[in-house]
């Protein structure tokens, strides 16, 4: 299979923004889930790190789906 070489303007991208403040700057933060045993691929209840972004000026925990 051929690899594709893309080339992509970061100028030509959409920016987000917070919707609460407007913000445009964020940092990785993560939620923790809890993975109930009958859920988990062990069969015993785990944690799990959820990566989320969070506006570095309100603190506001954006929405993934843009």
């Amino acid at each position: 299979m051929e690899k594709m070489n893309i080339s992509i303007n970061p100028d030509d991208l959409q920016d987000i923004k917070c919707e609460s403040c407007g913000g445009e700057f964020f940092s990785h933060s993560f939620m923790i889930k809890k993975l109930s045993a009958f859920q988990s691929p062990t069969g015993k209840a785990m944690m799990m790190p959820l990566q989320v972004f969070r506006c570095d000026n309100c603190g506001e925990v954006i929405n993934p789906e843009v």
